[in-house]
């Protein structure tokens, strides 16, 4: 019999940020490089390809979409400068920016959206498969001017143009070609402020400034390193050292965050994160072995002390969820059934469900101690209930494998 296999995983890291360095300026400077730590190395930088929450800080530097996002999640012009919506809520048609080309100096128009989205990521997104399944049509009107046609109204709608869920993708370089295997992917080509220059595996991933972006004055600054410091301890002496200038959320331990927040010249800021709204979660397989039983399933949940992770394991950084949908987001109710800290229950239900020990594979996501800790003290509330649970390590390509498979 197949054992069951659980995954922790996550969308992004915890939502702390770090900066080093003289007082900000009030009015933005050109020029400058930035030195960024990128916790783990990314797998690609295609991100039509992968979403990872590496690969799209990066790539989101390379590539845009039709919309960006404020703080409160109200869309933005990005590519398209305007928008109109039909009167029942069917018909979207966006205005695209003249002017924009793709890094190899093509044109951006209407044509590399039908195929971005119809083509490339319909095929390779699964995110945003699971929106496209509202939609009729994507027409080409002209090369400014694009037309989606929805099934049915859908509320969200203008919340998936995000970079990471919908990134223009070149028609010219990708049309007729095998997606995954283009060797396009290793030089990735978008409209963003950023270009692709090297990557030297294992040590930096160099981007430097779009001279033909389109936003006047932008990008402020010459060029980014994405420094991969494969140790947290080292990644915090880096900044202390002044070899690097940014801690994004999550490329050191949580319980080192105070320390390096309390540095001279130093400021930190959760602000960010809103589209994603972050959660960490365990994936059950419920396809085969213990945990295809609801009760077994719910034992888990009551086994596990979500208190004690959010206030140690996390150092207080966020808020325990009651479901699958964020309270930072404007569709979260908790009117939800809870399933809270309750050994006891936990073993009646495994009991109920005749659970007889098979064994339950956990799979840390490799992001850091932080996660291979929460692991820990996941596997011993699951033990003090009644579960065998072994932990099992990858590195990050191999977690994504394990993931597909």
């Amino acid at each position: 019999m197949k054992t069951a296999q659980s995954l922790m995983s996550m969308a992004l890291a915890a939502a702390i940020t770090a900066v080093a360095g003289a007082a900000l300026a009030d009015t933005p400077k050109r020029g400058g490089t930035a030195n960024v730590v990128i916790q783990p190395e990314p797998p690609g930088l295609m991100l039509g390809l992968l979403q990872n929450g590496p690969t799209q800080m990066v790539a989101g530097n390379i590539y845009e979409s039709l919309l960006k996002y404020d703080h409160d999640l109200e869309p933005m012009p990005s590519l398209a400068t305007d928008w109109e919506i039909s009167d029942d809520g069917t018909v979207y048609t966006f205005t695209l920016k003249e002017g924009v080309t793709w890094h190899d100096g093509e044109p951006f128009t209407a044509d590399d959206v039908v195929f971005s989205v119809t083509e490339f990521l319909a095929e390779t997104h699964p995110r945003l498969r699971v929106s496209l399944a509202h939609v009729d049509r994507v027409e080409a009107l002209d090369d400014h001017t694009v037309r989606f046609t929805l099934k049915q109204p859908f509320g969200p709608f203008l919340g998936i143009f995000e970079v990471g869920s919908m990134p223009m993708i070149p028609k010219h370089i990708y049309e007729g070609t095998n997606f995954q295997d283009n060797p396009a992917n290793n030089t990735p080509i978008g409209t963003g402020p950023f270009k692709f220059e090297e990557w030297d595996r294992g040590s930096y991933i160099h981007l430097v400034r779009n001279d033909d972006y389109h936003v006047e004055g932008q990008p402020y600054l010459d060029e980014i390193y994405w420094h991969v410091i494969p140790d947290a301890a080292s990644r915090s002496v880096a900044y202390e050292n002044g070899d690097v200038d940014i801690l994004p959320g999550g490329s050191v331990e949580n319980f080192d965050v105070p320390r390096i927040a309390a540095l001279p010249n130093t400021c930190i800021t959760g602000a960010g994160w809103e589209f994603f709204s972050p959660l960490a979660w365990m994936w059950l397989n419920n396809r085969e072995g213990p945990l295809a039983d609801k009760r077994v399933r719910q034992a888990v949940l009551h086994s596990i002390d979500r208190e004690f992770a959010k206030d140690v394991i996390w150092n207080g950084l966020g808020n325990v969820p009651t479901g699958p949908v964020s309270s930072a987001v404007r569709f979260y109710d908790d009117d939800v059934p809870r399933y809270d800290y309750d050994t006891e229950r936990a073993r009646a239900l495994l009991e109920e469900a005749g659970y007889d020990g098979e064994e339950i594979r956990l799979l840390p996501l490799p992001y850091g101690e932080t996660w291979q800790r929460w692991a820990e003290a996941v596997r011993q509330n699951m033990q003090e209930a009644g579960f065998n649970v072994t932990l099992q390590s990858t590195d990050v390509a191999g977690w994504n494998q394990r993931l597909n498979e």
